[in-house]
């Protein structure tokens, strides 16, 4: 058994030992944000990209956590959008900016 404990203690490398040597590149913050929405459709802006989906009856609309629906949605919400397909929603995700 110290025999194991031996090997495995030689062959892990000590904590913090290669600290400092290697630096991650900070993950780029991309803002999805509401720019218009109707009652049917919502436009979204992406790093100066802007996209327009169509809400459906079957669309599931969450914001700040809470069931909601594409009324409760605004302009400026930072928002998460997930496709049907091409065009079409089954959810989206809003949350106020604060």
């Amino acid at each position: 058994m110290f025999v194991v404990l031996g090997l495995l203690t030689a062959l892990t490398p000590a904590f913090g030992r290669h600290r400092g040597h290697a630096k991650t590149t900070p993950t780029p913050i991309h803002e999805t944000v509401i720019s218009s929405v109707t009652p049917t459709q919502i436009t979204v802006t992406e790093d100066k990209e802007t996209k327009t989906f169509t809400i459906t009856q079957f669309t599931e609309v969450t914001v700040d956590g809470k069931k909601a629906s594409a009324a409760d949605l605004k302009p400026g919400m930072m928002v998460t959008v997930t496709l049907t397909d091409q065009s079409r929603l089954s959810r989206i995700t809003a949350v106020n900016k604060k």
